[in-house]
């Protein structure tokens, strides 16, 4: 988890990513999440002062399939998020490509996750 924060936490935000510096599993996405949320108090993922509108700031590739996490991602969804990652839920998709891993199968509010389709 080092590693991670290290290389991608900023003071209390996460710092923008390319896909050539991207994370490669879910396991690297629920550590950086996991630390973000231990070594801040910050309510959202991104710096609010930091660009506008929907800003990808976190980027996953998984094989063939492409992830991002917007930097208006607040704490309160980081928290569900992380909860049903620890119960082994599975992710979903939404029609407009949103990511959930909630038992029901509805979106996490306040978690803007999305799957890339090409």
């Amino acid at each position: 988890m080092r590693e991670l924060l290290e290389r991608y936490l900023m003071g209390n935000h996460i710092t923008e990513m390319t896909w050539g510096n991207c994370l490669n599993s879910r396991e690297d996405l629920v550590l950086l999440l996991r630390g973000w949320l231990q070594m801040t108090e910050s309510d959202t993922i991104g710096d609010p002062n930091v660009g506008v509108g929907l800003k990808k700031l976190i980027k996953l590739q998984i094989g063939d399939k492409r992830y991002v996490l917007n930097a208006d991602t607040r704490r309160k969804g980081v928290k569900v998020f992380l909860e049903n990652e620890k119960n082994g839920n599975t992710w979903t998709y939404s029609e407009t490509n949103r990511v959930s891993n909630a038992s029901n199968r509805e979106h996490i509010e306040t978690l803007q996750m999305y799957r890339i389709v090409n």
